[in-house]
């Protein structure tokens, strides 16, 4: 799994770019079709939780790296917002209670790099589900993400930062070991004053995968899931081998009569 340390390394501007908000009304009408607690794994600095707890979700939010949390309680108390802000591994996830809606966002599935974590990850992840509840995990579509992993230097936006009176250009380059199956991103992150002269520049270096359909499902089932729904996208298409940017994974845990 990705280091929490290297994610709290970019904490203080990483909302600086990270700023989609295409999934954003899924995971809200998800959230409202539950009646229940809602839990957000990997949750970052809440660029998905606090619209969920905006929109009136009773929400726990569980991430490993303390510095993205200490952003996220910052924002949730500038706004009077309430939410449980947990800093714990998913593969270790200890909470005591279950939840009806469970989330995975952002596809950061799959920083968990080993099918042993997956496996660990997603045992710990059903013991927190409720009976009749719903887990909802993001992945890539492995055939059209590997189009963008080519070893090319890119450009990914260039961002203003009006804190430190300075713009952020971020960029990113990734490369696929077809030994281990492994993706190796790095990304540089250059902060530039009015003059235009440098004046910091930070490397993070990430290790993901992506899961195949077959496999990711396997794993699933194996620890008790049962497929719900599986869409291409985040307005609920049906998914498409060939053409789906996503893997949107409805599982759910039901009792067997």
């Amino acid at each position: 799994m990705t280091d929490s340390i290297a994610w709290d390394q970019v904490a203080r501007f990483y909302d600086l770019y990270a700023q989609a908000t295409f999934d954003l009304p899924f995971f809200l009408q998800e959230a409202a079709k539950s009646s229940g607690e809602v839990l957000e794994l990997m949750a970052g600095t809440g660029r998905v939780s606090l619209p969920l707890v905006r929109a009136g979700v009773h929400l726990t939010c569980v991430d490993a790296a303390p510095q993205m949390l200490a952003r996220l309680r910052a924002k949730l108390a500038a706004e009077h917002l309430s939410a449980q802000v947990y800093e714990m591994d998913v593969r270790s996830l200890t909470l005591h209670k279950q939840f009806d809606l469970i989330l995975l966002p952002f596809h950061s599935f799959g920083q968990l790099v080993s099918p042993a974590d997956q496996h660990l990850a997603l045992a710990r992840i059903y013991q927190h589900l409720a009976w009749g509840g719903r887990f909802i995990c993001t992945l890539h579509n492995p055939p059209q993400r590997m189009r963008t992993i080519d070893g090319q230097l890119r450009l990914v936006g260039t961002y203003p930062d009006a804190e430190q009176h300075t713009t952020l250009l971020f960029w990113s380059v990734s490369t696929y070991d077809p030994v281990t199956q492994q993706v190796q991103a790095s990304q540089f992150y250059e902060h530039y004053d009015s003059r235009g002269i440098l004046q910091e520049k930070s490397l993070l270096q990430l290790t993901f995968v992506l899961p195949q359909r077959a496999e990711f499902e396997a794993l699933a089932t194996a620890v008790g899931f049962k497929v719900l729904a599986l869409y291409g996208d985040y307005s609920s298409a049906p998914f498409q081998e060939e053409t789906s940017p996503y893997m949107i994974w409805v599982l759910g845990k039901e009792k067997v009569s």
